[in-house]
């Protein structure tokens, strides 16, 4: 695919202090960024995460989902462990788009659940790839993956696109009184490796 790294920087934030890395797909127009810490090419296994974007749960501190957890709860380990990569990808609403995704949302207050409510509007379950994560992870010299992810299917499909994931890692954080269903949902109808009796519940939301 025609990935192309644009540039680096610094980024501190509440947790640590990251590096940067922006990356854009010639072909979709899509940008795509990495966060780095510590000493990532030296050939060992690196502690990570690939992150597809939620506007709702990642910025806008949504508890329909919990995304925003995750992200939270995957940055503070790679800051406890001193090193690792965090790639995040944009394809929010599980590839759908924004717009889509509020869609669906308003289909969930209806009382669709959020795989029937994604097949209602016509799209599939899941439509995220991650072929763009090869030459992200090339890019920054990483050559095998402890990734930490509930999803199967992203083993899977990084396992497919070329990445070496050496060992899985749950995230099991965030569970509340909003997405008690969503969560559900996942691991029953996706194939998400938990269950409710995994995660450790927050009324509190991410940052």
């Amino acid at each position: 695919m025609a990935l192309r790294y644009i540039s680096s920087c610094r980024l501190p934030n509440a947790i640590a202090t990251f590096t940067m890395h922006g990356f854009q797909d010639d072909e979709t127009g899509k940008e795509h960024v990495a966060l780095t810490l510590g000493d990532i090419d030296d050939g060992t296994p690196v502690l990570g995460r690939v992150h597809s974007e939620c506007l709702t749960g990642d910025a806008l501190f949504s508890r329909r989902c919990d995304c925003g957890f995750q992200l939270q709860e995957a940055m503070k380990r790679i800051a406890e462990a001193g090193r690792g990569v965090l790639l995040y990808l944009r394809q929010e609403g599980r590839g759908i788009g924004l717009i889509n995704k509020i869609r669906a949302y308003h289909l969930q207050d209806e009382g669709y659940d959020t795989v029937d409510a994604n097949l209602a509007l016509g799209f599939e379950a899941d439509m995220r790839r991650y072929d763009m994560c090869v030459p992200m992870l090339e890019h920054l010299g990483i050559h095998s993956m402890i990734l930490m992810t509930n999803n199967p299917r992203k083993v899977d499909a990084l396992t497919e696109a070329g990445v070496n994931v050496v060992e899985r890692q749950p995230l099991t954080t965030g569970l509340n009184e909003y997405n008690e269903h969503y969560l559900s949902t996942k691991a029953d109808k996706l194939g998400h490796m938990m269950t409710l009796d995994d995660f450790t519940h927050s009324d509190e939301q991410p940052f």
